[in-house]
């Protein structure tokens, strides 16, 4: 889907769950010009590794809850498939730019440590 501002345009695409669905970037992009930025949702952040073979400008990811339960030197206790290599935070893979958030909730345990929760706020800009 296009969204258009002040002459700009950029298009906001999505992947089926990749754990449980049939994500098919293919038909995600389909019909999407090359030339215009895309911001891709993909609910599992190691699926970048595949987004980054497409002309995908930015990935937005969730999934890892940021592990929850972080010690020092050991890190994250557990994290699930697929949010393991990119569990938190802004990262570039080639081209791509990703950012896995942590989020507000929990799974299985209900703490965190060392790992507050968060919303992300992001200002898209023409560059």
């Amino acid at each position: 889907m296009p969204i258009e501002t002040a002459g700009g345009r950029l298009w906001l695409s999505g992947v089926d769950d990749v754990l449980a669905g049939k994500p098919d970037l293919d038909r995600t992009l389909q019909g999407i010009p090359r030339n215009e930025p895309v911001v891709l949702l993909a609910h599992e952040p190691d699926f970048a590794d595949q987004a980054a073979k497409y002309p995908v400008d930015l990935q937005l990811s969730g999934h890892s809850h940021g592990g929850q339960i972080r010690l020092p030197i050991v890190g994250a206790v557990f994290l699930p498939d697929l949010a393991r290599k990119y569990p938190w935070g802004l990262r570039k893979i080639g081209a791509l730019t990703l950012y896995t958030n942590v989020g507000l909730g929990t799974i299985r345990i209900p703490a965190r440590l060392n790992c507050p929760p968060e919303i992300t706020l992001f200002t898209l800009r023409a560059g």
